[in-house]
């Protein structure tokens, strides 16, 4: 298993990025600045920040730049988060420092300006053991009467005497995380930093996604317009750094650093591994062989055998396409998804089913990146096969006929990215068996399906509804369900449905439910004449459609031995026309 944490080991290729930036945040001529490391959840921010701040920590002779790591989540469900950054700064700019008496005095009035501030009631040990009359101190928080913009003056001003005082070379505050607070803990950081951006010694580099940001700007200030929620970011943040996309080769190289990775058992193994980066980087299709070499050549740094790793290996890089096409290189994702892998892989082998190795990785990735999908594809599986509907109909695209049109797979006809990922390889088709995926999908996420636990005239209930709704798919699929039900539970969804034929006046409605008859008499015939006896109540008029599903479902009872009253006969063929003679015939001849 991987761990989720943030790492120094540069497995993406972050390390000019990282020379770069430090050469950045450590120039006079361009502070105060606010460097914005901006990515989406999971695209490896806080990696990139914890290598930056650890080649400034490592220059610290050189650049004379002290940094300081404050996570805003850690504090976002509490008021003193405002109060806390500034306490840190302050803190970690006194840190190892005897203050003279001017020094005292100017600390103790900033002290007091964050209080009236109205920033928070917080005070961190550092602050409190640098604070000359402690009880001061506490009576500051009793002083709200001041103007903020005043005291926001005095702050700046106070502020910058400190730093001329004792004498301070630079600051660099790492924020991360403050995209996962909530919106006004987003704007309140944001708002502390501006007090800071007017002191050349300060450089903030912030971790967060972008259009979080924005959306905390939409809502704490009520703006609608996105050009004034990006104008707002622009003032705070004057440098910009995306989080490049890791392409097909970044991810397949990532994965296989992960992989030989986690087998390392010394700084000294990563270190030489690391050094291969480029080179694995540049190794095209050739990268499989490259790593299985390495890690021939240096078993010594390995905790297991070359075989094992060689294994690994061979599990997971020729699928290493499917993740690219899924989780589109997010790094965060694709060690989850390895975790959930790996444990697929182990449950598969526990309760020995056989799984092809290409279809796992897929299915693994549908569930994780499109679980919506995955949810209404567990409802239209037959249980006795394993095939779906849904995918059968997506594949080959015939909802694309508005006369066969179903509202399920019309909602998910439109993702463009999900109908290519469904159509490339490995083939996912129809005809496919779901089953061991599905029964391995079970332990990892719960989908709240409640249609087993159920009792049995609930279940059939459910079913009933299901095979009577509107959506073709749904009702197909609750129906061959239903077919693979016990007697009993079956013999309810009859009598359900055949209420819902009786009484209701939707074609559609009634189309589905002389279907679904069909296809649950064809498992259980002896329900054929139950049938029939409902159909008698039935009026399929000139409709087409419910005269073709009820002639279809006559013919094949007749096949049985049941016998069909002649008017009940004519109903349904004079409904269904020219076209549902020769479509009767047409079913019942392949069925033979």
């Amino acid at each position: 298993m991987w761990s989720d944490k943030e790492t120094l080991y540069d497995c993406l290729g972050y390390s000019s990025y990282v020379e770069v930036l430090a050469n950045i945040c450590t120039q006079r001529e361009l502070a105060p600045l606010t460097l914005g490391i901006f990515g989406a959840w999971g695209s490896g921010k806080t990696s990139l920040m914890t290598m930056l701040r650890y080649r400034l920590d490592q220059a610290v002779e050189t650049n004379k730049a002290r940094t300081l790591w404050f996570n805003a989540w850690k504090y976002e469900g509490r008021d003193e988060a405002q109060s806390a950054l500034i306490h840190a700064i302050l803190g970690k700019l006194t840190e190892g420092r005897t203050l003279a008496n001017d020094a005292k005095d100017v600390f103790d009035r900033l002290i007091k300006g964050a209080s009236v501030l109205k920033l928070a009631k917080f005070i961190t040990k550092t602050a409190i053991t640098l604070t000359p009359d402690l009880s001061g101190f506490l009576d500051c928080f009793k002083e709200q009467s001041k103007e903020v913009a005043e005291t926001m003056e005095q702050f700046e001003q106070d502020f910058q005497s400190l730093l001329s005082q004792i004498d301070v070379g630079h600051i660099v505050v790492f924020i991360d995380d403050l995209d996962r607070c909530p919106s006004n803990k987003v704007i309140e950081t944001f708002e502390t930093i501006k007090l800071f951006l007017n002191t050349p010694q300060c450089t903030f580099v912030i971790g967060a996604d972008p259009q979080r940001i924005e959306q905390a700007v939409g809502e704490v200030y009520g703006v609608v317009d996105s050009r004034r929620t990006k104008d707002y970011l622009e003032k705070i943040v004057q440098l910009p750094f995306n989080i490049p996309v890791q392409n097909p080769q970044d991810i397949a190289c990532y994965v296989g650093m992960l992989i030989i990775g986690r087998h390392l058992q010394s700084n000294e193994g990563w270190n030489t591994f690391i050094e291969q980066r480029p080179q694995l980087y540049q190794a095209g299709s050739g990268l499989l062989n490259i790593l299985i070499e390495w890690a021939t050549t240096n078993e010594k740094h390995l905790c297991v055998s070359c075989d094992a790793i060689k294994a690994e290996l061979v599990g997971i890089l020729p699928y290493v396409g499917i993740l690219g096409d899924g989780l589109r290189g997010n790094p965060r994702q694709i060690k989850r998804f390895l975790n959930i892998l790996a444990l697929r892989r182990q449950l598969a082998d526990a309760n020995k089913l056989e799984t092809d190795e290409a279809l796992l990785v897929k299915m693994t990735v549908l569930e994780y990146v499109w679980d919506d999908f995955f949810n209404a594809l567990i409802d239209t599986v037959d249980p006795s096969t394993g095939h779906s509907p849904l995918i059968e109909e997506l594949v080959k695209g015939d909802w694309t006929s508005e006369e066969n049109q179903s509202e399920l797979v019309a909602g998910f006809a439109e993702k463009t990215r999900l109908l290519t990922f469904l159509k490339n390889e490995p083939e996912l088709s129809g005809n496919t068996d779901l089953r061991p995926y599905l029964f391995l999908a079970q332990t990892s996420i719960s989908r709240g399906k409640q249609a087993p636990l159920l009792p049995p005239d609930e279940k059939a209930l459910a079913l009933a509804k299901s095979i009577a709704g509107m959506d073709r798919v749904m009702s197909k699929s609750a129906s061959l369900r239903a077919a693979a039900e016990e007697g009993g539970t079956v013999e309810s969804v009859i009598r359900h449905l055949a209420n819902a034929l009786g009484s209701s006046k939707d074609n559609r409605a009634r189309t589905h439910i002389l279907t679904g008859f069909d296809t649950i008499c064809m498992k259980h015939p002896r329900f054929y004449d139950d049938v029939v006896k409902a159909m008698e109540q039935c009026d399929p008029g000139s409709n087409d459609a419910v005269g073709i599903a009820g002639n279809n479902l006559l013919a094949n009872a007749e096949t049985r031995g049941i016998t069909i009253s002649p008017d009940l006969k004519e109903r349904f063929s004079k409904a269904a026309g020219a076209l549902g003679v020769l479509t009767s015939k047409r079913d019942r001849s392949r069925r033979k």
